[in-house]
């Protein structure tokens, strides 16, 4: 008796956890699988940043000092949209006595998995300072647990202003 109770309750957690399933994807799936959209029930948000990125000194060569410091900006316009989107975890800590600050500590950590970020433009401006201007569009549902990148390189993107 004991073992058909505990097969019992193991295929009513496993028929309620394919039911949970399911059901997530049969409400994404109609858009992903290229169903019908329906612009009322969700909004396109879309995010700009500039990132900068600066030439390191002990570079071998001008080519590799103007290649690292676009890959510097890239990676610093995908940080600013990492904390626009998922935002950022501060942790601050300071030690203080007879009225002055011993120690200070700050550590800022942000996370995400961003698709679809687009480099609209990259140029080097004064000091030799690379710029790097992105833009990241995401589709939000109504219920705010679906999301995803949309439009990516449907437009002209030079005349996006930002």
């Amino acid at each position: 008796m004991n073992k058909f109770i505990i097969y019992l309750c193991a295929f009513a957690s496993l028929i309620m956890i394919l039911s949970g399933c399911s059901k997530f994807y049969s409400a994404a799936s109609n858009i992903f699988s290229g169903g019908i959209y329906d612009a009322k029930a969700h909004k396109v948000v879309t995010f700009y940043v500039v990132g900068k990125g600066l030439e390191p000194e002990n570079a071998l060569t001008r080519g590799q000092a103007v290649i690292m410091a676009e890959r510097a900006a890239v990676a610093d316009g995908h940080r600013q949209l990492a904390e626009k989107v998922k935002g950022v975890y501060v942790d601050a800590y300071m030690k203080a006595g007879n009225g002055v600050a011993n120690y200070n500590t700050i550590h800022v950590h942000t996370q995400a998995w961003l698709r679809g970020s687009e480099i609209i433009e990259l140029k080097q401006g004064q000091y030799n300072i690379t710029e790097a201007r992105m833009r990241l569009r995401i589709n939000f549902s109504k219920k705010g647990m679906v999301w995803w990148p949309v439009g990516v390189n449907t437009s002209n993107s030079k005349n996006v202003p930002i």
